[in-house]
């Protein structure tokens, strides 16, 4: 039988990288990895920082195809409203984000 992972209701404090790159960065170095997550059940990776661009964004990479999402996704217009539950875009969609802890 499977051992059922762990998650918490992921925060934009959750999803920060430990080691980021910002456009204006003298030193080069790499991002360090993105966390595993669950995206409205749908399992896949997220990271929040500059990610090698000049503003904070949020960019989340699925298994599977997200209906509003896609596969891949990217945007600066975020805002965790709540523990778990994240606004996007200039349309007010939300989507329910969950980070595995035990991955």
């Amino acid at each position: 039988m499977e051992k059922e992972s762990k998650t918490i209701l992921a925060t934009e404090k959750d999803l920060y990288l430990e080691q980021d790159v910002h456009r204006f960065d003298e030193v080069e170095h790499v991002l360090s990895e993105p966390h595993p997550v669950r995206v409205d059940g749908i399992k896949g990776t997220a990271a929040v920082g500059s990610l090698g661009g000049y503003s904070t964004r949020i960019r989340i990479l699925l298994e599977n195809e997200h209906p509003d999402l896609g596969k891949e996704f990217q945007t600066k217009y975020f805002k965790f409203i709540k523990p778990g539950v994240c606004l996007w875009g200039h349309d007010e969609k939300t989507f329910t984000i969950e980070k595995f802890i035990d991955a």
